[in-house]
Order: C-alpha cells, then structure tokens, then sequence
C-alpha cells in the first residue's frame, strides 16, 4: 500500500515544503497554514473535509472566518487524544464522525490545536498506518516551524514597532504626545489587551488617553511594590490579572501602566520583557520632555515677572496697577475670580481690580479666613479642595492666596478662585507667589503714595478736603459741566465759643459741622475745610435757585448736628457755561454775598445775583 501511495507522498512532502518556504517569506500566520494545508490535502488525497479545532482553557472551538464555535463536548474529545501522531475519533461525538483522523499540534509540551481529516468512504490510505503517521509527523512538523516563524515574524515586528517609538521619543517634547505614542504603540503590538496610565501629577485633561491619577493611598501592593520599587509587579488578585510597569527616569518613577489581559493565560516573558522596555523608554523620554516644558516655563515666567515688574514700577496709578495685575493673572492661572483685599482697616477693603464677587457677601467667608491664616502667620495659601464650613457647599473649591507685607506688617493680600477642585497645579502656585512678590512693593508704594496724597488732600482736623483739593475740582467742573455752585460758609460768633468753652471745644464744633458737610458728598459734590472756622461745598450741575435751598437747610439743619448749637452765615455764588467764569470770580461773588450774610444779623444765606447781592 506504502508503494502505491509513495507518489502522493512525494507531493505532499513537496508541497509541505512549499508551505513552509512560503512562510519563511513572510506570508506567516496559522490562517495562511490552515488553507495552504487543506488545498494540499484535498489536491493529493481522497479528504472530503479538513477542519482545524483550535484550544483556548479547557474548550476547543473550530476555526472559522465568520464565527466562534465551541465544540460541547471538548473535554471527551481531549481526553481521547494520546500521546500518538494520530487519533482516529469514535462515535457520538459532536461535530466529528466515526473514522475522523485527528492530529495534534504542539507548541513545545503544549496542546494548541487539533487538525482533522474527513476521509472520502472507502479510501484506501486511511487503512495505511505507516502512511498516516508518516502524513501527521510532517504535519506537526510543519504546525511547529510555523509557530516558530510567527513567534519571529511577531517579536521582529514588537522590536521594530520599539525602535520607531524610541526613535519617535528622541524627538518629541511634547508630554501628551509622548503618552499618547505609549498607548499608540501598545495597541499596536498587544491589540488583545487593554492599557491604562497611571500618572503621580498632573497632565492635560482635554485628552482621551486612558489616564488616572495615581492614588498614592491604594490598597492595592502591587500599584504600590512597582511605584516604590521600579519594577514589574503582577496582580493575579483580582479579575482579569493585570500587570504594573514603571515610567521610570532618572530622576524618578512618573506613572506607572497597567496592562489587562483579556483572556486568563499568564503573561509571557516576551510580553513582560517588551512592555518593561517600552516602559522604561517612555519613563526616560517623558522626563526629558519635562524637564524641557519646565525650563520653557520658567524662561516664560521670568520674562512674564520682568514685564510685570518694569510695568507696575513705572508710575502707574493703584486703579492701573490693579487692573494690570488683573490682566496678568486672569492669562496665566485662568481663575474664575480675582480678588485685590487691603487689611489696613477694621473692615476688609476690596480694591479696584477684584472680580464682582468679592463685593457680595458670599466672599465673607473666604476673606476672613484667609486674613486669619495670614495673622496666624502663613506665607501663602493653596488649598486644592477646599469644603469650607459645615454649613453650606462651598462655591469655590480650588484656592490660592499671597499676602502682602511691608516691614513686617500685613497691608493686603490676592487671592484667585476656581469652582473646580485640583483646578491650580503646584507650578502655577509658584508662579502665583512670584507675581505677587514681584508686585507687592510697587503696589504698597502706590497705596503709600495713595495716603500720602490723601492726607496732602484731608484736613488734617475736620478730614474735609483742602482747599488746593477743592480749587482743582471746581476749574475741573467749570471746564466740562453746565453749572455749578459754590458756598462759603462761616461759624457765627465763634471766638465766643472759644472763649466761653474752650479752643477744644471750638475744635469739636468745627468737626460736628464738617460731618454734616461731608454729608452731602458725592461724585459731583464736595466740602472742604476753607480757613479758621470758615468751610466751603461745591455741587457740580447744579443752579443757583437749587443751590441756594440746599444751603438753607444746611444753615437750618447746624444747631441740631452741634453742641454747643451754633448757628452760620453762608455767602452762595453759581455760575453757567458761557458766562466766563473762573474759580477767583467765583469764590469772589460768594466772599461777598458771605460778608452780606453776616453784616445783616448773621444766621442767613446770602447769594451773588448778577452784579447784586440778595439775602434768602
């Protein structure tokens, strides 16, 4: 029988040969085998059907392009396969009938798949044993080399797809790129696996790579033994396994990945060796670009401070300043809100600058405990999540805030806010302090300045403004209002308070009037301390007739706001566009309509009506 058949063995030898060549040129995968080898079989035998049954666990499943079928009764079927080239299949078997000649493949002492014949009834090389065993030997031996060449063909392909991202790593400072390459290049190589970052700090959240944040508090050891340790650590704990790389540089561990498996078949040492290479390569090229994006950074914020330090130094105003520093800020740390707070004061005072909310009550709460961390003596405050108090949910959760300090004492403090939680990283903080102490000393020079000016402004007793103050905002308003009106207003025997109570007393009453004065400030109005015992208001836009009734029942309105009760003279003058007047005519007509006033029995309002004086 050997004899009659040796010609289709001659072939079928040819053709495994071919097989094989075919594969050594890289057409390598079990799929090409599996129908290399059927059109071999079918060509030089009398095979109605091959089929090929491949084990995944304990279960066989037959090879098919369009479906996964699992054959019931697996088990039966492994348990009669013998240590043999071939197994002929006995009845009452699912899918196989009486007389299917089975052939097993091995990867080394592994079992991975079973090929079958179907022979055509009657052939009479399925009765030649020698024949058979001679046919599985060399299939086997084919199934083998095969399995090798695809071994080879796929670690070939890893360490190429290795060296591209190694080579791609060597030129990309781009933190998300580079992680972004990690999972690419993953993906590609294990496509039947899963993959997850896991990062100790911050990265871009806008992105849709698999990343978390390391939670340095897990339970988990092997999350843990790799971070601590920079090694490989495998958790066969849970379900499915899952196996911890480090990114490690040389400065240190970065993250770490996590790599699932999807099937229950261990990791193979090539896989661990390619993913910890990869690893390692990935930890060492997103330290570079670290490093790189924080040098930048800071050439950045050292170039964004000088600005900043040469523009607040270069005689800007507070309202300027403040609102430069507004800008700056709201560019570099996006914030939903921007405060500016002095601390001078028995109350807290929002400067101009500060973003809305921090003139509704809701700010109260931040304010107050920021200047009472600033009084314990904090230097700066960052608080990533912050609850604020039992009460109520806070607004705000994310929280940065720097004082600022002249000789020790704490004039103010800025604070940023955003509603999100972890919204400020560690390197905007330092950047936050940086700004604010680059700017601390030209913004208490400019408040410095600001009360100095006020006090050159202020009277010194009555608090009202002076009279330089008061000469430069009535030429201001005779330039760009309609009208106005001047007062002058004088104490009526007032050397007989001093003499009766006392020059202290004479003091109180000056003030008690001038409080009744600055009452009636506004943006278009203003009082000031004239001379002695006399004071003065100016109302922008406002005509005599109106002027003249104000300043009635301010005369009326005197003995009820002193004590002792005083009465006084007034002297009113008014003028209108057009008319030609100047501050020496104005203060000229109301000298004269005060002198009016107090030659005619004292206690009266007086006014300048054209070239005549009037008493009201």
């Amino acid at each position: 029988m050997m004899e009659t058949l040796k010609p289709f063995m001659d072939r079928f030898k040819a053709g495994i040969f071919e097989i094989l060549s075919n594969s050594m040129a890289g057409q390598t995968s079990i799929r090409n085998w599996y129908r290399q080898l059927t059109a071999l079989l079918i060509q030089e035998f009398d095979i109605e059907k091959t089929f090929y049954l491949y084990k995944n666990d304990r279960q066989l499943y037959v090879f098919n392009e369009s479906e996964k079928i699992r054959l019931a009764d697996s088990l039966d079927i492994l348990n009669n396969i013998q240590n043999e080239p071939f197994t002929k299949a006995g009845p009452g078997l699912h899918y196989l009938e009486k007389g299917d000649i089975l052939i097993p493949c091995y990867d080394g002492d592994v079992l991975m798949g079973i090929v079958g014949l179907r022979p055509v009834t009657g052939a009479k090389w399925v009765q030649d044993d020698k024949l058979l065993t001679i046919m599985a030997c060399d299939i086997t031996v084919l199934y083998q080399n095969v399995r090798k060449m695809i071994a080879t063909s796929t670690e070939r392909k890893r360490y190429h797809e290795l060296f591209k991202v190694t080579e791609a790593f060597n030129s990309i400072m781009d933190v998300n790129e580079i992680l972004g390459k990690i999972i690419n290049s993953l993906k590609s190589t294990f496509p039947q696996h899963s993959f997850t970052l896991l990062l100790s700090d911050e990265y871009d959240k806008q992105t849709d790579l698999p990343i978390e944040y390391l939670d340095y508090q897990t339970e988990n050891p092997a999350i843990m033994h790799a971070f601590v340790s920079s090694e490989l650590s495998y958790d066969d704990q849970g379900s499915p396994a899952a196996l911890y790389s480090p990114l490690k540089g040389k400065q240190g561990v970065y993250g770490l990945l996590k790599t699932v498996k999807k099937s229950q078949v261990p990791f193979k040492d090539h896989e661990q060796e390619f993913i910890k290479v990869l690893s390692s390569t990935a930890g060492n090229a997103l330290e570079n670009a670290k490093l790189y994006q924080q040098s930048r950074r800071l050439i950045e914020d050292l170039s964004l401070i000088n600005d900043l330090s040469h523009q607040l130094n270069s005689n800007l105003n507070m309202t300027e300043m403040m609102n430069y520093l507004h800008k700056q800020l709201r560019t570099c740390l996006k914030p939903s809100e921007i405060g500016f707070v002095l601390t001078g004061q028995e109350e807290l005072k929002v400067l101009d600058g500060s973003c809305d909310f921090f003139y509704e009550p809701e700010s109260h709460e931040y304010l107050l405990n920021l200047k009472s961390q600033f009084e314990d003596g904090a230097e700066a405050v960052y608080t990533a999540d912050y609850q604020g108090s039992l009460s109520k949910h806070p607004i705000y959760r994310s929280v940065m805030a720097v004082p600022m300090v002249h000789l020790k004492e704490l004039k103010g403090f800025c604070v940023v806010l955003h509603q999100q939680p972890y919204s400020f990283s560690f390197d905007m903080f330092k950047l936050f302090k940086s700004i604010i102490h680059h700017s601390a000393l030209a913004l208490i020079n400019s408040m410095l300045r600001a009360e100095m000016q006020e006090m050159i402004n202020r009277d010194h007793l009555t608090k009202l403004y002076s009279r330089h103050y008061l000469d430069k905002f009535v030429e201001r308003s005779i330039e760009k209002d309609e009208c106005g009106v001047f007062v002058l207003i004088d104490i009526d025997n007032f050397k007989k308070v001093n003499d009766t109570h006392g020059h202290q007393v004479g003091d109180q009453v000056i003030i008690q009037l001038a409080r009744l004065l600055s009452s009636f400030e506004s943006d278009s109005s203003i009082s000031a301390r004239w001379g002695g015992e006399e004071l003065a208001l100016y109302f922008s836009n406002l005509t005599l007739e109106e002027g003249i009734e104000l300043t009635d029942s301010i005369r009326m309105s005197a003995p009820q706001h002193t004590d002792p009760a005083i009465t006084i003279s007034c002297g009113v003058a008014g003028w209108k566009a057009g008319q030609g007047f100047s501050m020496i005519n104005l203060v000229k007509r109301a000298d004269i309509a005060l002198y009016e006033s107090k030659n005619t029995g004292k206690n009266k309002v007086s006014y300048a009506s054209g070239d005549a004086v009037r008493i009201y």
